[in-house]
């Protein structure tokens, strides 16, 4: 019974792992795309750029992606201790925009992502 459950576990996490890994592409690869529009109004030509741009549906791929573990992790966990979880997005996107497009993350940000984690961990603590 123990190797089953922990087994799920292991699933669950690996789901987890996935999700957020996707959620964070997505947000990465949505600012990529951005910046082939950068400076363009929106308007036909604006649509026709960012409709070219690779990233742009690179973007759309990762929100499928998305969608299809979210569906995948709420099969398996209640709604009300999932959806806190969602909010890694707000760890890793933030880490990853400074090593990728040298955004800045300032010491009061730190202190966010330190807090969201900490939140995340009491809320995904088994009682």
């Amino acid at each position: 019974m123990k190797r089953i459950l922990a087994d799920g576990t292991a699933r669950l996490v690996a789901l987890w792992a996935a999700f957020i890994a996707c959620e964070t592409a997505t947000q990465i690869a949505f600012k990529a795309a951005s910046q082939a529009v950068e400076g363009l109004s929106f308007g036909w030509g604006f649509l026709q750029v960012a409709l070219s741009t690779p990233t742009l549906w690179l973007t759309v791929l990762c929100y499928i992606a998305t969608f299809i573990l979210w569906m995948a992790v709420l099969m398996r966990m209640d709604l009300n201790r999932a959806f806190p979880l969602t909010a890694l997005g707000y760890v890793t996107v933030p880490i990853f925009a400074l090593a990728l497009f040298g955004e800045e993350l300032p010491a009061l940000r730190i202190a966010g992502i330190t807090v969201i984690t900490a939140g995340v961990i009491l809320i995904g603590w088994k009682e």
